[in-house]
């Protein structure tokens, strides 16, 4: 736990002497989703569709896509931060310092794990509180509840998508094009920005990854679209078990690679 506590510690240190990244993280979710509103509004002359509304399950699409936005901040902080955690500290010039103490790895990416959480859930806080504001979104005490109990199942997932993202860093290094493969095809393959529903393919992909189950769950508790609540739970459970312990085993086991063949930390 004191390795952990620290490694929070660090990172919070290093972001207050980056404030611009604050700024970043809690502007650009909102901001994806502002020409999405306006090519919606020109192709159909509006922001109520009745098409969209069949598939969606409700007609507003400006809440339907703010809160993909806004709750998509888990997923890409997990993909981005834990991805360039061991990179970051390349470059920091700390990575051989941190390998040669008697620490495994494993706790601190843990530390950057918990760190990006917190992170992450002030940043959706932020966002939350100005869509309030300004675009008449309405949060009840009753829903805080199940949102969280949401959250937090999507972020457990989310420390396994992060180990294998920075057990790809470890092994090929520059990892800046695969991450960003893997943010283009959760846009494509999530109901971030439209239904999945839309196409065969999305719709089957989409099965697979935690972030669809968690965003139908928050749109039907905030917007009070109909979904299955048991269900949804039950399958983030089940995909939490499963992508939790098969990160952690690919991130030992490349660590140790790159390590016997003494490339851990090559440029």
């Amino acid at each position: 736990m004191r390795v952990i506590i620290a490694e929070i510690k660090k990172d919070v240190k290093i972001l207050l002497a980056y404030p611009i990244e604050i700024v970043f993280w809690i502007i650009s979710p909102l901001l994806w989703v502002v020409p999405l509103i306006f090519q919606g509004k020109a192709l159909i002359g509006g922001l109520h569709s009745t098409a969209f509304s069949n598939l969606a399950g409700t007609g507003e699409y400006i809440p339907y896509v703010l809160i993909g936005g806004i709750f998509s901040t888990y997923m890409f902080t997990a993909v981005w931060s834990m991805g360039n955690a061991l990179r970051n500290e390349m470059f920091y010039g700390t990575l051989e310092h941190i390998l040669s103490s008697p620490v495994r790895p494993f706790y601190i990416l843990l530390g950057k794990a918990l760190y990006n959480s917190i992170l992450s859930t002030f940043f959706v806080a932020v966002q939350i509180s100005i869509c309030v504001i300004f675009f008449g979104l309405t949060i009840t005490l009753t829903r805080i509840i199940p949102i969280v109990f949401f959250l937090l199942l999507l972020m457990i997932g989310l420390y396994g998508v992060g180990f294998i993202a920075a057990a790809l860093t470890l092994l090929i290094k520059e990892s800046q094009g695969i991450l960003h493969l893997f943010e283009y095809i959760l846009f494509l393959f999530t109901p971030i920005r439209y239904p999945v529903e839309v196409h065969p393919i999305t719709r089957a992909v989409s099965v697979f990854i935690p972030l669809t189950y968690a965003l139908v769950a928050l749109r039907g508790i905030l917007l009070g679209i109909e979904f299955d609540f048991v269900k949804n739970s039950l399958v983030l459970l089940g995909l939490d078990a499963a992508i939790v312990p098969l990160g952690i085993w690919i991130f030992m086991r490349i660590e140790k690679r790159t390590k016997t063949k003494g490339t851990l930390a090559h440029y």
